[in-house]
């Protein structure tokens, strides 16, 4: 998990929300050393965006399940109305959920 946290905290000091976080989007490979430790790697950055963009930051986007409910409550038609990076954090917050009920 907190691979997972620095991962996103490194791409949102960067400038750029993912949009898109769930378990298919969290890959995971060994550690080269003797140590066997799995890390965790986020992929799929297609969805991604800059934060300060305001081009596409009133769409709608993400997987149902995993996106934050301010990104749900905007109208297409009112391309004022934009979001932030707090929404991975959401998404994040769901995949941290499911994580712990798996294991």
């Amino acid at each position: 998990m907190i691979n997972l946290l620095e991962g996103i905290a490194y791409l949102h000091e960067k400038g750029i929300m993912h949009r898109d976080l769930k378990l298919e989007n969290i890959m995971v490979k060994k550690d080269d050393g003797k140590s066997g430790k799995v890390i965790p790697v986020i992929v799929d950055l297609g969805l991604a965006e800059y934060t300060n963009s305001n081009k596409y930051l009133y769409t709608r986007c993400g997987t149902p399940g995993y996106v934050a409910p301010e990104v749900l409550k905007l109208k297409s038609t009112d391309p004022v109305q934009t979001y932030t990076a707090a929404c991975d954090i959401f998404s994040l917050g769901v995949i941290f959920h499911i994580l712990y009920f798996l294991y």
